[in-house]
Parts: C-alpha cells; structure tokens; sequence
C-alpha cells in the first residue's frame, strides 16, 4: 500500500539510517580528497545551518545561471487539450542524492529530460535519511528547466520514521530563535536565491508530533511564504494534518487546508494530493479550494508512474473531463523518469520518452482513442504544448547536453563522452508534428551521430520522390519581429531545397518564405525578416522540398537561429581565470576552474587546455562561470587553462 510519495525505492530503502551529521557522507568527502570533484549540495538540517557560500569551496560550481524564460502557451494541437490546469513532474533527475558531480561528468549515462512542452513544475525529487534530507537542485538542472521556461523547485524531505525519519530534523525545522526567526526556513530562503532556483517542495512524513507542531508547521510556511521572491514557490504534500499526525487525505479538506490557504492568504502556493484521491474527493478537493479563495488547479492529483511508467492504470477521466471542459484539478505526475530509469539502451529511453509524452502516434494531434479510461493516453492529449520562446535572441543546435563528442561549426573538436545538462539546447516544442505531400516518407527525431554545433542535430529520414514536400512544426513562439531580425539554418543533406514557415498573430495563415543557400558541407540557408517588422511570431515551421527520389535520405538541421545584430550584442573578455589542481598519480591534474562571467549576451563558455602538442584542446563547456576538469595535462607540473565565451 502506498503510504508516502515513496522515495525509498531509489533512495532511502537501499541505505542504512545516519548514524551521525555530515556536510558530506564519509564517500564523498574520500572522493574529494582524492579528486577535487565538487558536489551538488545536500544537507540535514544542523548541517544547513552552518552552510554559507563564503565557506563552502563547491558553492560557486551549484549555482544556476540562466534565468526563468517566460513561458508561451500554444494554440491547441487537439480539441482534448485544455488551456486550464497545470502539470507538475517529481521526478528523479539526478539518481543519488550524494555523490551527484556539480556540473556534469565523463559519461553520458544521466537523465537528460527533453520534453518540457508539458510541464509547468518541476520537482527535482531527493533525500535520504543515510545522506541528507535538504536536496537542492543541481546547476545543470536549474539550467536545463530554465531555458525551456520551467520553474523547479528542491526538496525538503522528512522521511517516515521506518525508512531513518527523525523527530528532531522536524523540530529543527519548526523551531523560532529569540529574534522570531527561523533559521532553517531563513537558510533555505538563501539557498534558492544562491543558486538561483524556484522555491522548494516540502515533504513532512515523519510522526510523533501534535496539534501544536502542526501550527508550527504552518507558522513556518507563512514565514517562508513572507520572505520569499515574488516568482518563487513553495509546495506542500498532502501528508502532515491539523492534528500533527501523518494521515494523507488524498483530498484537501479541513484536515489539511491551512498548510495551503488562511484566511484568503497563501501558505503554500499549491498541494500535490496524495495517491489516495477517487472522483469524489478530487470534485470535493475543487469546492472547498474555491470556496477558501484558491485556485483549485493549485491543487495537483498524484499519479505514480515510477513502477509501470506508460502502462500504469490511470482514472484519467476523475483528473480531466471530457473536451470543453476544465480539469477538475491540475495533474501531478511522480517520477517520470521511469522512462530513462527503465530503459536498455539510449534508443530505448528516447523511444519510451516519446511515447510516454505523446503516445504511439508520437504526434499531439493525434492523441489516444482508446477504449478503457484507465489505458494510458499520452500526456499531449490532455495539455498545449508551451516553450520559453518570448524573446529574440533564438538558437539551438538541438544539442541534448550529452553526448560522445563536440562539434563546433561542423568541426570534431572534442571526442569522448560528456555530459553537461545545462548545455542542453531548446528541443521542438512538437514532438513531433510532420506533414509530407507528393509522396515523401520521412520521419523526425533527434539523432546523435551528428552534428553541427554540440553532439546532436534534427533529422528527417526515410523516401523521398521528386517534388516531394515535408513540413516540420518545430516551435512554439512569442516573437515580434525586429527590423534587422534575420533567420538562418544550417542544413546538410543533398537533392533538397527549403522554405522558413511563419504563422503570424492575428493572421489566419501562415506565411512561407524561401530560404537562400550558401556554402556546402553544413549549407548556410537564410533571409531577412525586415517585410515582416513588427508581427509576431507564434508559430515556426520548415518546408522541405526534395528534388530527387531517394531511399534512405538523411536531412539534417543543425541549427536554427532568429536574431539580429542588436539582439547577439557585444559580449566582452573572460577574466580573472583561476585554477585549483588536484593532481593524479598518472601526474595529470583535476582542476577546479572558476572565472568572472563575461559582461554582455554569453551562450556559453569552451574550456580549453594546451595538450603535449602545445595545441590548444577543447576539454569542456558550460553555461556557467565554473567548470572542473579531470585527466588535465600539465607543463611543467601546471595546467595551461583558456577559458572563452561564446556569444549568439
């Protein structure tokens, strides 16, 4: 019987319980010394409390550094998606809550998320009784979610007391100080605004506590709740009662209603309902949410899909009614990263990605039609799809943020596997919408052989016939046009020509515009956009006109671009490079390197080392302002680093 949201399956059933407080377990803090491998940050409560980025090395390496895009809705792709009601993914994306490298690793077995058109929260799910209850989300994460326009919020997990829960990790946390402060809930406050994420999840499932914890409890979210930034949030779990007992309700109602709302005031900004929930509470949770003044979509039903994934048994229909109407309540979705966590291969885990999303069809018009309510249906069947497209400048590489080599410009400059999650590039806000006239067969998808920029590009494959047309949907926007807003696209595949397709506001069509080719190899095809100054974009689409008949094409896309000389901008020299060595036996260095964030519109930086040739060699990138290298070769007993910025 499920009892709680149940990380102990990842987590803290396969760990014996603390025996003691450490900043960092017993393992990690061996691997540090060793290595120099700074860490994304995980605490128990007294440990937080001694926590400041003036004194913890690893802090400058789990900062966040893209900002929240503004999210932009679509315009339906079936008549079953509504534009009420939220998504909310608890999900494990990085799979300890100890020993998670900052920054990314040598490998490209990590969870990489790409399908953020459906998720309006994102959880990063963590916590252990045996290595720390205060998980945060990592940097790389921060910036992964933030790119795509999706706030995400860390952890703060009171486990149950038969899985290594603690009374006293609670009274910590509910405890005032003589000045009326709350020092653990003041120190989870400066983690969010350090490292630059969205508010924090709490999860109260340990017992042995009374009524008078209980409005502790509350007093301490009202307090957060106070002193938070205006776009950060704080989430409760449906766990905790007025009583102080631990009795998930799977409904709001008066037993747990003030941890979310007193007096027409916000307490939290939204409850994930346990599992326990039927079509009688969830109808009972939306009253009693709009009589105390909340938005009942505020309210998330918990649907766990971390066993079964896209062959769990969902009452989608208690959730969601039929077309035309809101949904009861918003959809709260744990651990969909069943899909990478269960898969055999990468191939595996993009193919169950797209399938749990989108359905079989892997296309959100057209959704599921099966016969029983509870079958799985594909989550574009049920939400638009959005993107965090509302502002110029635009490029991707369709890069993933992993990969077993670095392209730059069509050029290999680094080989090996890599994973840098912030790195990872704006996906199509369709997955994937595609139409082919005049006989063309090809399919869409992310492919990772090649690639123009980064580790991965856009391909269409399959038959082609002369004259044959293919129109990709790509992505969702909210764009208005520049007078030096130009779009270009680098493409490579012969017998082809392309057209950029625009859907403007306000106009019932959409515009198709010929695109001018230059070069070879990665051909550069583009246009100006000044005919069309002051529209906005909400739609973009590329036409593919094949001039042969061929099997077994390949088109690539390897980047797309919409911007302007006032929108690259200038971006000026990094500075104040410094490098912490940790050297090897092998007599090689792992460097901790850290530097001034350039002033100016940065994309990215490329870490760089001067290797036994005295050629400089590509050994990174990151959004960031930190990197840490492994395997580093040095002159003269000392690491040769450039660090350099890469703009739009």
């Amino acid at each position: 019987m499920l009892t709680a949201l149940l990380s102990i399956s990842l987590f803290t059933s396969v760990l014996a319980p603390s025996q003691g407080a450490y900043a960092m377990t017993a393992e990690d803090k061996e691997t540090q010394a060793k290595t120099g491998q700074p860490f994304a940050s995980y605490w128990f409560p007294d440990e937080l409390l001694k926590w400041s980025p003036k004194t913890d090395p690893d802090a400058p390496f789990n900062k966040g550094t893209i900002p929240l895009k503004k999210r932009v809705t679509s315009a339906k792709s079936n008549a079953t998606q509504t534009s009420k009601g939220e998504l909310m993914s608890l999900d494990i994306i990085n799979q300890h809550t100890a020993g998670t490298p900052s920054q990314g690793f040598k490998s490209i077995q990590v969870y990489n998320p790409t399908q953020w058109q459906y998720v309006d929260v994102l959880v990063a799910w963590a916590g252990s009784s045996g290595e720390g209850i205060i998980i945060p989300p990592s940097a790389d994460t921060i910036d992964m979610a933030h790119k795509n326009g999706v706030p995400v919020v860390g952890t703060v997990f009171f486990p149950p007391n038969v899985y290594g829960g603690k009374t006293e990790w609670v009274k910590q946390f509910i405890t005032k100080d003589t000045n009326g402060r709350y020092p653990v809930a003041d120190k989870l406050l400066e983690v969010a605004n350090y490292y630059g994420f969205d508010g924090w999840f709490i999860n109260q499932e340990t017992t042995g506590f009374t009524a008078a914890d209980s409005v502790a409890m509350q007093n301490v979210l009202k307090y957060m709740q106070a002193k938070k930034g205006a776009n950060q949030q704080i989430i409760w779990y449906d766990s905790m009662t007025t009583t102080g007992e631990i009795d998930w309700q799977g409904a709001l109602n008066e037993k747990n209603s003030p941890f979310l709302t007193q007096n027409k005031k916000a307490v939290s900004n939204g409850m994930f309902i346990d599992f326990r929930w039927n079509p009688d509470r969830l109808v009972a949770s939306n009253k009693n949410a709009a009589a105390l003044g909340v938005n009942p979509h505020k309210l998330y039903a918990g649907v766990d899909v971390q066993s079964n994934g896209y062959n769990s048994n969902v009452n989608w229909g208690a959730i969601i009614p039929p077309a035309g109407q809101a949904p009861i309540v918003s959809l709260g979705l744990y651990i969909p990263g069943w899909v990478y966590y269960n898969s055999t291969s990468e191939a595996d885990f993009v193919a169950k990605e797209n399938k749990f999303w989108n359905g079989n069809k892997v296309d959100p018009r057209y959704p599921e039609n099966v016969a029983g309510a509870k079958d799985w249906q594909g989550i574009a069947k049920y939400f638009p799809e959005k993107s965090g497209i509302s502002a110029l400048p635009l490029k991707t590489n369709f890069n993933t943020g992993k990969g077993t080599f670095f392209n730059k410009n069509g050029v290999r400059l680094q080989n090996g596997e890599w994973n840098q999650r912030g790195m990872q590039d704006v996906m199509p806000t369709y997955r994937f919408i595609l139409d082919s006239k005049g006989g063309n067969k090809l399919a869409v998808s992310i492919a990772s052989d090649d690639a123009y920029t980064g580790a991965s590009s856009l391909l269409l494959s399959g038959n082609t016939v002369k004259n044959g047309t293919t129109t990709t949907k790509l992505f969702a926007t909210d764009i208005k046009v520049k007078r030096d807003t130009t779009f270009s696209m680098k493409g490579k595949g012969t017998g082809n020509t392309h057209k950029l397709v625009l859907q403007f506001a306000g106009e019932k069509n959409p515009r198709k515009i010929a695109l001018k080719a230059s070069g070879t190899g990665w051909v550069n095809w583009s246009t100006t956009l000044s005919p069309y100054y002051g529209k906005t974009i909400k739609e973009i689409s590329l036409e593919t006109t094949t001039t042969t008949a061929q099997l077994n094409t390949k088109i690539r896309i390897g980047e797309i671009a919409l911007q302007g000389k006032t929108d690259i901008g200038y971006f000026g020299a990094v500075k104040n490079v410094k490098v912490a060595e940790k050297v090897t036996p092998e007599r090689k260095t792992n460097a901790r390197i850290t530097w001034d964030k350039a002033l100016g519109n940065v994309r990215y930086y490329e870490i760089y080392q001067k290797n036994a040739k005295g050629a400089q060699e590509l050994i990174g990138t990151t959004p960031s302002s930190a990197f840490f290298a492994t395997g580093v070769y040095t002159v003269k007993g000392k690491a040769q680093i450039t660090v350099k910025a890469v703009g739009y």
